[in-house]
């Protein structure tokens, strides 16, 4: 059964599922905040007239557009044909709101304010590919109709295209008074007006062409995207599962809660969890340490490693060395805590450390890769890794001390200091490899100058003792 892994959230995922629509209300958000610029700078600054009451309004009903919207971006509404038509409606009042602002913020005599529109025909594109075009057409209507209600002169030129002012008259009433402008002095002539529409239309549908690339882009990021978490989720799915078979005891820990979260078969075996599972328990009541301070300043910490901690496993004690890896899994930070166990080495080392013969463990190509205390004590300190014929000096050219010959074993005599030592050397196989190790015992017999305990003539070597610096 596999745990259940929601309980922890420390790399949070993201508050929306669709990208396109939050999007979508902060190019709303932007488009309040450079409307609210666009007429207040003016306003506060040059003495621009505006109708502050309509404006606001405005302005109000816009910041329910970006409630609506934040409301559809919620990841608990369910997707489905309404809520696309609900997203195209709110994006054209949008625009036909902007246009009722322009309007009341001097409309024509503010040519400039125009450029908000492009801020929806842009955001239009986290729609669909066409909405950019819907929403520049729904723009270029939306000025053009207060263009032609707040502009007689243009009304004339479009009556003299459309060869009556039927429609004109039916729409807009008869009007043959020119509309007071917002800048004392100022007046454009019908040809300014009628090209200052033609541009905007031009840029608008250029807006919408270059959103359409914008969205083609932004298209293959986010299948780029969508493919990257695919493939980090069944990552996270591999390792998880290699986590519980691993050949050996593993948890993985909430460092928010202690709680085991996961574990490897071989930790259930060897923990002797027995019924109890170990998953949902807290670690420190599942393993009992003897030093818990540290392996919980581990989790709590960076990586690393405790060596020689002590376990109590039931009734018997286990030498184990812990480390402690931070990972992610799921969006949460997790703890995998590894034991290796070490008992029977330490209690190898323990035995050979307590003995009363010096022990050294030698390479193929002569170099110390083990000795116990009391070689460390007649050598005067070996390395690890250093010359072991720098620990004793042959008298002759024979082979090196350590190697017992073709017999596989050898004893002989070792003068060190003031003592004769019994050395018994012995070679060990590899398997699969034709270089061997090699053991020597050094066991003290007699001091120099008394006669030979064993009676017998063995080998003798006359070395002498090293110091190294």
């Amino acid at each position: 059964m596999r745990p259940n892994l929601d309980s922890t959230q420390l790399i949070p995922r993201p508050v929306w599922e669709n990208p396109r629509v939050h999007l979508l209300d902060d190019i709303w958000l932007m488009t309040i905040a450079a409307i609210l610029i666009a007429t207040g700078v003016p306003w506060f600054i040059s003495g621009f007239e505006v109708s502050v009451a309509m404006a606001s309004w405005g302005l109000l009903a816009l910041g329910g557009i970006h409630i609506a919207f934040t409301l559809l971006a919620s990841p608990a509404r369910l997707h489905g044909r309404w809520r696309d038509r609900m997203l195209t409606l709110l994006d054209v009042s949008g625009v036909v709101l902007i246009g009722f602002i322009w309007q009341h913020v001097g409309a024509l005599q503010n040519p400039m304010f125009l450029m908000v529109f492009a801020l929806p025909v842009m955001g239009a594109i986290f729609l669909s590919r066409w909405h950019p075009y819907l929403m520049a057409a729904v723009g270029v209507l939306v000025v053009g109709v207060i263009a032609l209600s707040q502009a007689p002169e243009l009304r004339w030129y479009a009556s003299g295209l459309l060869g009556n002012d039927t429609w004109l008259a039916w729409l807009f009433g008869r009007q043959d008074t020119v509309s007071q402008p917002s800048f004392s002095g100022f007046y454009a002539p019908s040809s300014y007006l009628v090209v200052l529409l033609e541009v905007f239309a031009i840029v608008l549908f250029a807006c919408a062409a270059a959103a359409e690339y914008v969205g083609t882009i932004f298209e293959r990021l986010n299948a780029h995207v969508l493919l990257a978490r695919t493939e980090a989720e069944r990552g996270q799915e591999l390792w998880a599962s290699l986590i519980e078979r691993l050949p050996l005891p593993a948890l993985l820990v909430d460092p928010d809660s202690l709680r085991v979260v996961s574990c490897s078969e071989f930790a259930v075996t060897y923990l002797r969890s027995g019924e109890v599972p170990l998953v949902g328990r807290n670690l420190f009541e599942a393993l009992r340490f003897s030093y818990p301070d540290i392996v919980q300043e581990l989790i709590f910490g960076s990586d690393g490693a405790a060596p020689l901690t002590v376990i109590r496993i039931e009734d018997q004690l286990r030498v184990t060395h812990v480390r402690v890896l931070h990972v992610a899994h799921k969006g949460r930070r997790l703890s995998l805590l590894t034991i290796e166990d070490a008992t029977e080495a330490f209690c190898l080392k323990a035995a050979l450390d307590t003995s009363e013969y010096a022990a050294l463990v030698v390479d193929a190509h002569g170099r110390v890769l083990a000795f116990n205390k009391p070689a460390a004590g007649l050598f005067g300190g070996p390395e690890i890794g250093m010359d072991a014929a720098r620990l004793l000096a042959r008298p002759d050219n024979g082979p090196p001390w350590w190697e017992p010959g073709l017999t596989g074993r050898r004893k002989m005599h070792v003068e060190i200091g003031s003592r004769i030592y019994q050395v018994t050397s012995s070679a060990v196989a590899l398997a699969g490899e034709e270089e061997r190790i090699f053991t020597a015992s050094f066991l003290p017999v007699a001091k120099a100058g008394t006669p030979d305990p064993f009676g017998t003539s063995p080998t003798v070597v006359t070395g002498t003792l090293r110091q190294l610096r």
